[in-house]
């Protein structure tokens, strides 16, 4: 009785067991939802809005294909959007209650361009034929397809999203066949142990006085079989559950019920969310080593074409100029390269305009750390190296908003500081020319501050021991980009370039002006008798607390270098 209720639970099992496995198998439904887009319309650029791809919950696969370079680029809807701007393409639209996306022309003007590179995309693919991307499930994001920018796009693309299936049927069908399995075998051994207990040796018994016995005659029909032989016939059952067990151990798949998308289900619900910051993580650090290698090409070369796709504004005229005393004389000293240290702070604005902004504090790795402040002009434009500081010894940058949050970019004539940004050259060298006679001394803390020292003390000098001859000093803003960045305490950080011009005449009729060092060199001559106009810039990052702190403008880093040099007229 025992092997035959085995027999069944084992029968049973087996049933279920593969009745879970053809759930998983052949009676699966599909693991992904598709869509194909289908046009006719040659443009260079397709534009898949964060509509279209979040139609499906889940991460949405955009694959595209083409007769040559494909590429696919991720970004924020509004940067794609701003890129493409008025210019012609395609845009994919869903149509209303179905899941099926179309493909409509927008017209516009033929103001084509590469989109290949750009710092605006957080993600990219560029492949040869096809390429695909998985863009984030987050609504926020828009697709650009492309070949080279020029080329019709590709017209082959398909987006798909996986679909999640539940498996508790599944689930139940292996998990109840699993325990019959293991009940049938337990009964299976439990039978077994019992006849072999049964059939074990016994002790002898005397026999009793037996009368006249009866011996039938042969028949044909069989008695059942005892013994051994019997019993092995019992176990064959055995092998084949063990067998099977271990062969159908590896199937059984555990998971956890996730609900079928419905037509109703969109993760694109309306929230108010405040503005992101400009750039990631990930494309700092991009757009970082783009940097480095750009700077380094032409620091070896001396060319400085080479560091217009990087470099801009006052950290390309130092680098101008220094790369000319260089050709002059070999006794000059590269300037030092972009430093590729750590990030210690990274503070990308946030804004939705342009131009945008981002600063980064490297950790300085046995030299001075640098704070880079690097700028966006427009979308199609890349970011670029605006201004180079080397922080002071000891300044310390005060407490700024985290990566992910990005910092409100201060206008340049703001009310809300101590001193608007633009205001801060003239401010600060009245202090630098009169000192504590200065109206603006009290609003500076110039306790321990290096450049103050160094500059105000060498006019000084020449004040003291210039004769026979005049000199004027004058300090101003050199560059309108000015690029400020809001702090935690409500401050800014002020990164601008300050302008010294130094005007020396002879004040005798025989008497000249003689230069020396970096000034001869880039003048060309030793001196004048009309007089020397000197032009050095300086490239400066304040502190500036809020105008209603009782905290003090800092000066957190500088650097200086001669810009111009002339003779002037009579």
């Amino acid at each position: 009785m025992r092997f035959l209720l085995a027999a069944l639970l084992f029968i049973l099992s087996i049933s279920l067991l593969l009745l879970g496995l053809a759930q998983r198998t052949i009676w699966a439904p599909p693991s992904t939802f598709s869509v194909n887009l289908s046009f006719q319309a040659e443009q260079p650029y397709l534009l898949i809005p964060a509509t279209e791809l979040t139609m499906m919950p889940g991460e949405a696969t955009v694959t595209a294909i083409g007769p040559n370079t494909v590429h696919i680029a991720v970004g924020k809807e509004a940067d794609v959007s701003a890129w493409i701007s008025l210019t012609s393409h395609l845009q994919a639209l869903k149509l209303e209650e179905s899941k099926a996306i179309s493909v409509r022309e927008v017209q516009g003007t033929d103001d084509f361009a590469s989109p290949i590179g750009s710092d605006l995309w957080i993600k990219e693919s560029l492949n040869q034929n096809v390429a695909s991307a998985t863009i984030p499930e987050s609504g926020k994001y828009a697709v650009l397809i492309a070949s080279d920018g020029f080329e019709p796009a590709p017209n082959r693309v398909s987006i798909s999203w996986p679909i999640a299936t539940s498996t508790a049927v599944s689930d139940t069908f292996l998990a109840v066949g699993s325990a019959l399995l293991l009940a049938a075998i337990i009964l299976n051994l439990l039978a077994l142990r019992k006849m072999m207990i049964n059939r074990g040796p016994r002790r002898k018994l005397p026999k009793a006085p037996q009368g006249p016995r009866y011996r039938p005659k042969k028949t044909n029909y069989e008695l059942p079989r005892r013994g051994r032989r019997s019993a092995r016939q019992k176990l064959a059952v055995l092998p084949l559950s063990v067998g099977l067990i271990f062969a159908l151990s590896g199937c059984t798949i555990s998971g956890t019920p996730v609900p079928t998308p419905t037509a109703s289900e969109s993760p694109t619900a309306s929230v108010a969310e405040k503005i992101p910051p400009v750039v990631n993580q990930a494309q700092v650090r991009k757009i970082l080593r783009e940097l480095q290698q750009v700077v380094a090409e032409a620091d070896e070369s001396g060319d400085e074409t080479l560091l217009e796709s990087r470099v801009a504004g006052p950290a390309y005229l130092f680098r101008e100029v220094h790369y000319l005393l260089m050709s002059r004389s070999d006794e000059i000293e590269p300037l030092p390269p972009i430093s590729s240290s750590a990030i210690s702070i990274a503070l990308p604005s946030s804004t939705n305009t342009w131009p945008r902004s981002f600063m980064i504090v490297t950790e300085g790795d046995g030299q001075l750390p640098q704070a880079l402040f690097l700028q966006q002009a427009s979308p199609r434009d890349n970011y670029k190296l605006w201004y180079n500081i080397p922080l002071l010894p000891g300044s310390e940058i005060p407490a700024v908003a985290a990566p992910e949050v990005g910092a409100i970019p201060v206008e340049k004539d703001s009310l809300f500081l101590t001193l608007s940004p633009n205001q801060l050259p003239g401010a600060f060298g009245d202090v630098i020319d009169n000192g504590i006679q200065s109206e603006f001394y009290n609003l500076f803390n110039i306790d321990g501050d290096e450049f103050y020292e160094q500059i105000s003390t060498s006019q000084r000098n020449q004040l003291a021991t210039l004769e026979r001859a005049e000199i004027t000093f004058s300090h101003s803003l050199a560059d309108e980009n000015i690029i400020s960045l809001l702090t935690s305490d409500s401050g800014a950080l002020v990164a601008l370039m300050m302008r010294d011009e130094y005007i020396i005449r002879p004040t005798e009729r025989n008497a000249a002006v003689t230069v020396s060092g970096l000034e001869r060199l880039l003048l060309g001559v030793e001196g004048s008798t009309t007089g020397i106009r000197t032009q050095y810039g300086d490239m400066l990052l304040f502190y500036v607390p809020a105008s209603n702190s009782d905290a003090k403008i800092t000066l957190l880093g500088a650097t200086q270098s001669l810009i111009a040099i002339g003779v002037l007229e009579q």
